[in-house]
Parts: structure tokens; C-alpha cells; sequence
């Protein structure tokens, strides 16, 4: 069965959230995992919250968890539209464990 994965970011200046004269560390590893994982076939998504709002309305759950914990909940990170991940970016193991 194949799976989509979806992480949904919190507000950032830019899509990947690597710009600006300091980039986050964090973001600059996951961009790279996340664009191996695109270029190798996987169905995978991101969206950020001030980009693409009605992504994050398409899925009740990471609704409900912005609703209960507000954005320091981002990111959120879904399998098949579950929720996997919250708080933080999933690892590159994470990801492969995701995808079995």
C-alpha cells in the first residue's frame, strides 16, 4: 500500500523555512531528507500554515491539535492522514520507519 506523508509547518518566512542570513540548522537537514524523499518517488507534502491554510483545514485531526495546543504544536507530521509526529521534525529514521 502506498503511503502519503504530509507535514504541516508553522508560519515561516519563506516554503522550506531555509532563507534568511541564519537558517535553522533543523530545517536545513529535514529540506534535504524531504527532498531526497520527493525526488525518490515518495508522496510526500508540506505545507506551511500562512501559505496553504486550507491544506491544514483538510485534515480534522491537525485541526483539532492546533485548536488544543495552538501552533507550538507545529510541525505536525501525518501518515495516511494519521498523526505521527508533532513538536518537531521527523528524523531521517522516522521517515524510513514510516515508510515500511
Amino acid at each position: 500500500m502506498s503511503k502519503k506523508i504530509v507535514v504541516y509547518d508553522p508560519p515561516m518566512c519563506c516554503s522550506s523555512g531555509v532563507c534568511g542570513p541564519n537558517p535553522d540548522k533543523t530545517l536545513i537537514e529535514f529540506q534535504e531528507i524531504f527532498t531526497k524523499l520527493k525526488k525518490s518517488g515518495t508522496d510526500i507534502e508540506r505545507y506551511v500554515i500562512t501559505q496553504s491554510p486550507e491544506k491544514f483545514k483538510e485534515n480534522p485531526e491537525v485541526i483539532k491539535l492546533i485548536q488544543q495546543q495552538q501552533l507550538k504544536v507545529l510541525p505536525v507530521t501525518t501518515v495516511n492522514d494519521v498523526v505521527v509526529k508533532t513538536g518537531s521534525y521527523p528524523t531521517k529514521d522516522e521517515f524510513t520507519s514510516y515508510l515500511k
